[in-house]
């Protein structure tokens, strides 16, 4: 999947003094919190399903794990909390 990032000239230009290459810089940082995001989703499913007695088995693929994952996003959670809090006309 791709995803384009946009930057000022003075952002890149910053970034290019901090990072050798800006452009693996920026492709290294969103696979590291990917990584730990896949490590998080696959904790939460493994301690659900061991909490499930109905649960038969367990795929070992961390991958397999997180793509049947039905977690909610962190946009639908925000957006959930916010639906929760009181309107302005109940305060």
């Amino acid at each position: 999947m791709d995803i384009t990032i946009t930057l000022t000239d003075a952002e890149y230009k910053a970034l290019a003094y901090v990072a050798f290459d800006p452009q693996d810089w920026v492709q290294n940082a969103a696979s590291a919190r990917a990584i730990a995001g896949m490590e998080e989703i696959f904790q939460a499913e493994v301690a659900a399903a061991l909490a499930n007695p109905k649960t038969k088995s367990i795929p070992a693929d961390r991958e397999t794990v997180v793509l049947a994952s039905t977690l909610p996003s962190a946009a639908e959670r925000q957006a959930a909390f916010e639906a929760a809090l009181p309107s302005s006309s109940e305060v």
